[in-house]
């Protein structure tokens, strides 16, 4: 939970709780010292020409991508993680997913994937000529095979909560963990414009439960 009394800083520093740094991000991973993060989750531009980007052509725009995850590589620590959200990148009507041809890029840095995980949602752009794209991934990676991994506190509600075995050596104990089930690599979140937000929603299309 976030707290008033914690200062927000401008110059990445260890020992600061937060730090928001208005400024391009390879410029401010240079910065930072090796195998610093333990975490880094990122949703970079798609290459589709919104309002925050320059459109690229396809290979200028993985070179790109390839710089800064070289970079997040260098400063993430061994038992560190990687998650990349991208989706696809749209030519003429084609369409070109994002995550498979970022893949040898992790993977020629050494990174295992764990997960690609699909953030399905129901609402989007309605594409005249091909089914309307209702999906993005998230791609996650690790350094090593000796990662964090906090399974229990992102655990979701079972099936059959309470079931319990019927007969053989486990009769009487339960089928499934108490604490909930993984929930999987399929998130089913919807997308929320600014103009539809209740209080219990974010208006950014970017899926915060999956972090």
């Amino acid at each position: 939970m976030w707290s008033k009394d914690i200062s927000v800083a401008d110059v990445f520093e260890k020992k600061k709780r937060a730090v928001v740094v208005p400024s391009d991000c390879l410029g401010f991973l240079r910065t930072i010292a090796d195998e610093t993060f333990q975490l880094v989750v990122t949703s970079p531009p798609y290459n589709i020409g919104k309002e925050y980007e320059k459109r690229l052509k396809l290979g200028a725009y993985i070179e790109q991508q390839a710089d800064v995850i070289r970079e997040c590589v260098r400063c993430l620590s061994p038992r560190g993680s990687i998650c990349w959200q991208v989706g696809n990148y749209v030519d003429r009507g084609a369409i070109v997913p994002l995550d498979t041809i970022l893949y040898p890029i992790f993977a020629d840095l050494g990174l295992r994937m764990r997960n690609r995980i699909i953030w399905h949602f129901e609402h989007g752009l309605h594409c005249s000529k091909r089914f309307s794209g209702r999906y993005e991934t998230v791609i996650w990676f690790t350094k090593s095979d000796d990662y964090v991994f906090n399974l229990d506190p992102v655990r979701v509600p079972q099936k059959y909560p309470g079931k319990k075995y019927f007969k053989g050596p486990k009769a009487g104990k339960y089928s499934g963990n108490p604490l909930g089930k993984n929930p999987g690599d399929l998130r089913v979140i919807r997308n929320v414009k600014s103009n539809h937000v209740e209080k219990t929603e974010h208006p950014c299309q970017f899926p915060d439960e999956l972090i």
